[in-house]
Parts: C-alpha cells; sequence; structure tokens
C-alpha cells in the first residue's frame, strides 16, 4: 500500500483493476480480508507497533546521521526500510499476537502509521488532510433517495462516528475531505500544499494513491477498514451507525488519538466515547421527543413523532406546520443540526464519575435527570448561538443557513427566546431530585445566564462605540464572560446532581474560567486559518469589528503609526460595501502588523498560560474521577499542541 514493494500489488498504467492482494509467503490474499476481526485483536497488534516504533527512537539516540528533524518514532531500523524487512517485522508483530497470516498487511499498515503518529498530530493547521469514507448507514441512505454527491464525507445525525472523527480532526486544525479524493490528497502532500495525509478507507480505494509512496519518506498513515458485505451489515433500519463501524473495523477512538485529540492517545477518548456519544444522540428528533413526553412538556420540540420530520432524523419546519406550533418546529430543527455537545457532555461526565467516586449505586431516575438537565444546558448555548449569529451578522452555523437567515431577524429572536424559557422549563421539572437541588440548579443556570449576556453586552458596546481600543486584559474578562459561564454551569451541574456543592468539589469556578478564555483565544488564532463550518472569511474577528484578545495585544505592542493603519484598515475591510480586493488587501496588511507586534507568539503564549492555570485548578479537586474528566475536558476543549499548530 505504501511502496510498490510494500504492501499492495500496483497496477500497471492502463492495466485494469483488479482485487487488490497482499502477498504472504506465496499465497495472495484479497485485502478485504485483511482486517483482524476482533477490536482485542486490533488493540493487541497496535500496542505492539507502537512499542516496536517507540524502540526506534531510543536506538536513534546518539546517531547524528542523516536529517535532524526526525518523527518521534525515531530513526527507521536499515534492516525494516525495505519491503522485506517492513513485512518481517510485521508477520514477527503477527505471531507473537497469535494473530492470523493473513493479518500481515494490516499490521504493516499500522506500523506506518504508528512512526508517523506525532508527525501527523503537531502538523500545521490546515496543513493536515483528514480522507473519510461516508457512514454507511448515510450512504444507504443516500442512495435510497439518489442523492448527489456531496464534497464532504456523509454522517447519519449527530451521534454519528464518522460525525464525531470529522468535528475532532476539523477542531484540531485538519483538513477534512471525502475519501474518495484520495488521489488528488496524496498529490497535493507531493505538491506542498499539506504536510501530512491520514486515510480511513478501503485498502482497496487507497491503492492507487499510496502505491508509488515509500512507507517511511513521507508523512502517509492510513486506518484500513473493510466494506460491509450485507445490508444488515451497511446500516439497515436493524443495525445501527454503531454496529455498522464495528463491522467495519473502524476504532473511532483509534482514529481521534491518530488525529491528535486529547494529547494523541487514544485510551483517554476509548474510555468517554460512549459518554460523547450518548450526549450527542440526546439530540436525534425521537429522543427529544421521547424527552418531552417523560417530562410532559408536550409538543415543545414541534411535532409528533412521524410528522415533518427530516431523512436523518431532525425535526424540520415545513410549510405546512401552523403559526401555533411554527416557533416549536423552528427551535425543534436547530437543535438536531449538530454540534460537539461537549456541554451535555461534561454534566453527564461530571456526575457520572462523582457518583463513581462516591460509591454511590446508579439510580435510573436520577441518571434520566441528569441527561435532561444536560439537553437543559444544550438548549442554552443553543439559544445564545441563535442571538450571537445575529447580533455577529454570520450566515452559516453547523454547515447551514443560520435562523435569521432562514427565517428572518424578528422570528431568529423569538425562537431564541422560545429556547432559553425552554432551557428552564425542563430543569424546573426534573423528576427525582428534591426541591432544594432544583432551585440550585436555576440558580446555577440563571448565574450563567447573566454573566453571559454581561459579557455579550460589553462585546456589543466596544463594537458600536467610536473607540476601539481595548487593552488585553479587557478582552480576556469579555471572555471569561462570554464562554466561561456555559463550562462551568456543565460541571457545576453534574456536580450538583450527584449530591455535592460544587464549592466542595475543587476550584470549578477558577477552573472554568481558565478553560474558556484559552478556548476563546484559541479560536481566536483559528480564526485566521477560517472556519470552514461557518464559512467565515479567514480573519473574520478582525472584519466583524469583535474585540479579540489579538487585536487589544497589537494595539498595545505596535507604535502609534501602525496602530492607527489598523483602525484604518478594520474600518475599510468591515464596510458592507467593501470588494473582495479591498479586504483581501486589508486582511494581508493586518496579517503583517500582526506578525510585526508578534500577536501570533503571544497569543499562543496566552492560551499555554490558560491552560497551566485550568490544569492547577483541576489538580486541586479531591475526587479522582471527577479529576479526570476535568483534565480530559482541558484536552479537548484546549489541547496542549493546538496553538502552536493556528500558524499565521
Amino acid at each position: 500500500m505504501y511502496e510498490a514493494q510494500t504492501a499492495v500489488n500496483i497496477l500497471a498504467p492502463g492495466q485494469a483493476p483488479s482485487q487488490p492482494s497482499v502477498r504472504t509467503g506465496s499465497a495472495a490474499l484479497p485485502l478485504a480480508h485483511q482486517c483482524p476481526e476482533s477490536k482485542q485483536l486490533r488493540e493487541r497488534l497496535r500496542a505492539m507497533a507502537s512499542d516496536l516504533v517507540s524502540s526506534w527512537g531510543i536506538r536513534a539516540v546518539g546517531d547524528s546521521s542523516g536529517p535532524a528533524s526526525i518523527p518521534a518514532g525515531g530513526r527507521v531500523p536499515a534492516d525494516i526500510k525495505t519491503a522485506a524487512g517492513l513485512r518481517a517485522c510485521a508477520e514477527n508483530l503477527v505471531k507473537r499476537a497469535s494473530a492470523s497470516p493473513e493479518h500481515v498487511g494490516w499490521t504493516m499498515v499500522t506500523v506506518v502509521s504508528e512512526y508517523w503518529r506525532t508527525r501527523l498530530a503537531s502538523a500545521p493547521s490546515g496543513r493536515r488532510l483528514l480522507l473519510l469514507p461516508d457512514c454507511s448507514v448515510a450512504a444507504r441512505n443516500a442512495a435510497d433517495s439518489l442523492s448527489e454527491a456531496t464534497s464532504t464525507p456523509r454522517v447519519c445525525g449527530p451521534s454519528c462516528g464518522i460525525a464525531t472523527i470529522w468535528a475532532a480532526a476539523r477542531d484540531s486544525g485538519w483538513v477534512v475531505e471525502p475519501v474518495g479524493r484520495a488521489v488528488a490528497g496524496i498529490g497535493s502532500l507531493l505538491t506542498g500544499q499539506y504536510d501530512g495525509v491520514l486515510g480511513v478507507a478501503k485498502l482497496g480505494d487507497l491503492e492507487k494513491a499510496f502505491a508509488m509512496i515509500p512507507a517511511f519518506s513521507l508523512p502517509v498513515a492510513a486506518v484500513p477498514f473493510k466494506p460491509c458485505p450485507t445490508d444488515s451489515q451497511a446500516g439497515s433500519s436493524q443495525t445501527g451507525c454503531a454496529e455498522a463501524l464495528a463491522a467495519s473495523a473502524i476504532d473511532v477512538e483509534w482514529v481521534l488519538g491518530l488525529v491528535g485529540v486529547a494529547g494523541g492517545g487514544a485510551a483517554p477518548v476509548g474510555d468517554y466515547l460512549p459518554l460523547l456519544r450518548e450526549s450527542a444522540e440526546m439530540f436525534t428528533a425521537g429522543n427529544l421527543l421521547a424527552l418531552s413526553e417523560r417530562l410532559g412538556l408536550g409538543s415543545v420540540f414541534g411535532p409528533a413523532p412521524g410528522t415533518s420530520v427530516g431523512p436523518s432524523g431532525a425535526l424540520s419546519v415545513a410549510s405546512s406546520v401552523g403559526p401555533l406550533d411554527a416557533t416549536a418546529c423552528m427551535a425543534g430543527d436547530f437543535l438536531t443540526r449538530g454540534g460537539k455537545f461537549l456541554r451535555p457532555f461534561i454534566c453527564l461526565a461530571a456526575h457520572d464519575a462523582l457518583q463513581e467516586d462516591q460509591g454511590q449505586p446508579r439510580r435510573e431516575l436520577v441518571r434520566e435527570s441528569v441527561k435532561a438537565a444536560s439537553v437543559a444546558i444544550e438548549i442554552f448555548h443553543k439559544a445564545s448561538l441563535v442571538h450571537d449569529d445575529i447580533e455577529d451578522g454570520d450566515l452559516m452555523r453547523y454547515g447551514r443557513p443560520t435562523v435569521h437567515v432562514d427565517h428572518g431577524i424578528p422570528a431568529a429572536i423569538n425562537a431564541g427566546d422560545y429556547l432559553l424559557g425552554l432551557g428552564y422549563r425542563v430543569v424546573s421539572g426534573l423528576p427525582g431530585v428534591e426541591a432544594t437541588t432544583l432551585r440550585d440548579l436555576v440558580a446555577i443556570l440563571a448565574d450563567a445566564h447573566v454573566r453571559l449576556a454581561q459579557g455579550q453586552g460589553a462585546e456589543l458596546w466596544w463594537r458600536n462605540g467610536c473607540d476601539k481600543r481595548l487593552t488585553p486584559g479587557e478582552a480576556l474578562k469579555i471572555y471569561g464572560l462570554k464562554t466561561s459561564p456555559a463550562f462551568e454551569a456543565a460541571v457545576a451541574m453534574g456536580i450538583r446532581l450527584a449530591g455535592v456543592q460544587p464549592a466542595d468539589a475543587g476550584r470549578i469556578g477558577s477552573y472554568s474560567l481558565h478553560v474558556g478564555t484559552g478556548f476563546q483565544v484559541l479560536n481566536d488564532l483559528k480564526d485566521w486559518s477560517g472556519d470552514l463550518e461557518n464559512n467565515r472569511r479567514a480573519a473574520g474577528d478582525l472584519l466583524g469589528g469583535r474585540p479579540t484578545v489579538m487585536w487589544a495585544l497589537a494595539l498595545e505592542r505596535l507604535d502609534q503609526e501602525d496602530a492607527e493603519s489598523l483602525l484604518c484598515l478594520a474600518r475599510s475591510a468591515g464596510r458592507a460595501d467593501a470588494d473582495e480586493e479591498t479586504i483581501g488587501a486589508a486582511i494581508a496588511e493586518a496579517r503583517r502588523l500582526y506578525a510585526k507586534a508578534g500577536v501570533f507568539e503571544r497569543a499562543a503564549d496566552i492560551v499555554a498560560e490558560q491552560r497551566a492555570l485550568a490544569a492547577a485548578a483541576a489538580a486541586s479537586c479531591r475526587w479522582r474521577r471527577l479529576r479526570d474528566v476535568l483534565e480530559f475536558l482541558l484536552d479537548l476543549a484546549v489541547p496542549e499542541l493546538a496553538a502552536s499548530q493556528c500558524q499565521a
């Protein structure tokens, strides 16, 4: 697969495709049968490959020959660089793992992927390409409906495993494209557009693209999977997305580890992956409607099941909806559009961890109320997004037009207000929860709501003022008000529902402040690379006239003449009638001024400082499993190397 003599029989130019195969001894085995059936066996072989690559780093110590820049795996031993050597190495691992000879080709790919793991995860943002297949459930639905080909991988809904990988990769600075564009992607690697490529695909699909690439010369890795041979395995009505992924041997947590989520290790993500999926699945149409029925809320999320429900489980706002149902349908539709669902995950994870720390038995009624409270937190978050999109003039959200673009500003404002009221309504009626706890939960949400509005109000006041000067300290305080309260509310509600006062669990407020602030500064850095999902331009905050710490740093560090130039640039590029040439020139000049002032480097330092402060606050938590959750969230929201990867 990786070189002409290594894994895949290479087709000569013009030769008709045939069943790709890997040769082990004298037998040619179809690649479709290469993936180990058992996840346990796959994990064993991967661990052995990782240990092997780590040993190369030890052997390379003191070796001064060759280039100075060597992947984290070290220098490849000369006897393994050859096709025969790599195969012999993989055969040895397969034998030690008591695996079958037909797994040698898969193991060869895994060794090479482990070699490039750190190099891929640490490449600059925007210079790493991830090739993803369609979710088999979504592909089947598309085939049934004769949908046209898409420029992005198809996913089946918010809890889809492919969607989980896609969102995590995008947030970590990867460019994500369908695996069908593998040939063009590898070509872009060779021309210098990308610094690394990771492909999740059938070996046959990647054959032509990867065939002539020497395994240890270019940073190209892969996670092979086998196609589902039958319709029932490919995501029929009886088999869901998770089952289809398992049948295909796609281990989501392994891919996330190669992508670099949670510090690059797969184990922490693997531990929390079921909870991440549970959090996302709460926002399918069916589960939202079931929640409203369980709490006796009526049709607060829109119509009853079976009426005006979209093909992917999303609640739709059909033209036939009456005026009394329109707002509920609009709100329900927006809740099912997607997102990372970090806040409900945090609430669930904090509760479950603290309950286990205290040795409490699991009570299903309380657990269902925790899930409902987690939904309420996301409802509040979604309400803030509806209003923020109006105030910021954003046109896209979750890859679709924003609510105000779809339905107009007055209707969108009303939908946001509706969501806020709905969030309070859900929390106030949680079954099986004591009245004092309900009172505390409402207070936690109300406090977060007030602080969020204060932060947004400060931003709007600044944007409407004549003086655009802002100190870095003021910008960070705005961040603390706008971003941190939602994190704090999610953690605090999970803790309170486990029977503990948040103040008794550790420095939760300080932790949330620094996680939220670091998260926002990191987003500022990412803004200069563009946000493909929401269709924002490079440096969108500058054009939108939003106050950022990077803007404040530039004004603080530039001399008077350059500072005035920056102010003029923002005014000219932000005009409604500004043409593309004016905008492009303004962004280029602003980037030059930011670089001159060392803004990108200082912003990355601030992210690191906020991360360190958050880690120190998490360490104060006296509950071990809850502390693990806080540390995992920190890795998820503010990855250790993410800021350094956001190159201007």
